[in-house]
């Protein structure tokens, strides 16, 4: 009697069991048919991409990386801006410029072009051409969402300029000793060598008489912070990574790495030197 209530119950399980699995698997095939399967948000593609500890996966492909991404939300057709904002090279742009990385005194990069957008009445700026035109690309956008204010008011600078600006800022200490001097212009004002103006990759924009914190409240400088990106910068210095930066926060201050790594960078949440780390 026992033998067959326990036979009973096997086949009951094992007519369960099927229903189950023949439910499962018409499920399964009714998302994969009709585009029910959740699409890969970007977050997913960067936790797929990595294999700690050597950082983002080299092999992965710009093309692969957007191919989620369907739409920046653009207002304006910068198609003819597209290989500036994203360089075939994706890590001709990636140089960590700071103290414990300078430029040699006499380094100019050959693809210098002038800024467009330079604020009227100043001296004509210039950038290396990549970042000059991804740069042209992300103020006609600026423009289209309402925000026609912006101009750039400073981007290469020469080492000789530099060193100008630099004991300029040194010289509103005098009652500091001349080490603690420089130690406080040097989270102001970036030391000859150790700028990154000198590179020819980043700019100063803003819509301020002179460059002021009190930029990052308008929403200008909000809207730039949210999208540069898009258009392959990254706001260089950030409020919280002041202590890892050694420079105090920019809000008008940014850097063209390339969309692939800027975007990296902000979902990462890292600045430049926590994302040269994490790439080692």
């Amino acid at each position: 009697m026992r033998i067959k209530v326990y036979f009973a119950r096997f086949v009951l399980f094992l007519i369960i069991f099927a229903i189950l699995f023949v439910l499962t698997m018409i499920i399964f095939f009714v998302n994969l048919h009709t585009g029910m399967t959740p699409k890969p948000t970007i977050q997913k593609i960067i936790s797929q991409s990595t294999s700690p500890p050597n950082g983002i996966n080299a092999n992965l492909k710009e093309e692969d990386y957007f191919s989620f991404i369907e739409d920046f939300g653009f207002k304006t057709n910068l198609s003819e801006y597209d290989k500036y904002m994203n360089p075939e090279n994706r890590d001709e742009y990636l140089v960590l410029i700071n103290s414990e990385n300078p430029l040699a005194y006499d380094y100019t990069a050959a693809d210098m072009i002038e800024v467009k957008d330079t604020r009227p009445g100043w001296p004509m700026q210039r950038l290396r051409e990549y970042p000059a035109k991804a740069l042209e690309a992300l103020l006609i956008e600026a423009r289209a969402n309402g925000f026609s204010d912006i101009t750039v008011t400073s981007a290469y600078r020469s080492y000789d300029l530099q060193t100008s600006l630099f004991n300029n800022e040194v010289a509103k200490y005098p009652n500091l000793g001349k080490e603690d001097a420089i130690a406080k212009a040097a989270t102001v004002v970036a030391m000859p060598g150790t700028s990154e103006h000198q590179s020819g990759l980043c700019l100063d924009m803003h819509n301020k008489p002179a460059a002021d914190v009190s930029f990052a409240k308008t929403d200008q400088a909000k809207w730039l912070a949210a999208n540069c990106y898009k258009f392959g910068f990254i706001l260089r210095y950030p409020e919280d990574k002041a202590d890892i930066t050694g420079i105090s926060f920019e809000p008008w201050h940014f850097r063209y790495v390339g969309r692939y790594h800027a975007t990296q960078m902000v979902n990462l949440k890292m600045c430049f030197e926590e994302y040269m780390e994490y790439l080692k």
